[in-house]
């Protein structure tokens, strides 16, 4: 079939508005966001690891309803002593953390008093306390911390929601964090062979704090 010079004219002007048209209509469509990425998959405490808490054959552990702390023998599960600090462990909620520094000092936090108590791990005798110089915020902290060598901690604070490092003077060497999530909950920390690890679970925060080294 033969198209005469208007015949072509008219057909390609035809074309011409089939393919606006379809443009048009293509810019009308609604547009679909790209696929969201994975997000990043969260950890329960159960998947963490649990800090040894275990020095010259002795477990140590705490008693919440009791508001103790005891030594147990490794060997036999007997309990060969029981504290309750200087005076007595003030514990309005559900922290009553505990921890051994690499030099051999346990040290437990008396949340109600917002400081550390250091007893001896062979007898129970309250030594020394420690607290930072500006007082920890809230009712009751530090929620979470670890004995670092040379006498700083690094602390997990509700309220405030920090992760700070403080010096054995009490003065605050370093903030890791101050956007913690609201809950308590979430924050867990534990130690490997030369570091403390804190994670933050809501969000998926972790920071790595060695024993020796000032971070």
């Amino acid at each position: 079939m033969r198209f005469n010079r208007h015949e072509k004219l008219l057909l390609l002007f035809g074309l011409l508005a089939l393919l606006g048209l379809a443009i048009l209509l293509l810019h009308q469509l609604p547009r679909t966001a790209p696929p969201a990425a994975p997000a990043a998959p969260q950890l329960s405490a159960a998947e963490l690891p649990q800090t040894d808490m275990t020095l010259d054959g002795l477990r140590f552990e705490i008693d919440r309803q009791r508001k103790v702390v005891q030594a147990v023998a490794v060997n036999d599960n007997r309990i060969v002593w029981e504290s309750r600090g200087q005076d007595r462990f003030i514990v309005p909620g559900a922290a009553f953390p505990l921890d051994l520094s690499p030099e051999g000092e346990l040290w437990v936090a008396n949340v109600g008093r917002k400081r550390l108590e250091r007893l001896d791990p062979q007898t129970g005798r309250f030594i020394s306390f420690w607290e930072p110089s500006q007082q920890f915020a809230g009712c009751c902290n530090p929620v979470r911390f670890a004995a670092l060598s040379g006498g700083r901690f690094v602390t997990m604070e509700k309220g405030s929601r920090r992760a700070c490092i403080y010096l054995p003077s009490g003065e605050l060497e370093r903030v890791l964090s101050n956007s913690l999530s609201a809950s308590e909950h979430d924050y867990h920390l534990y130690h490997t062979a030369d570091t403390v690890h804190l994670y933050d679970l809501h969000s998926n925060q972790h920071w790595e704090v060695p024993y020796y080294d000032s971070p």
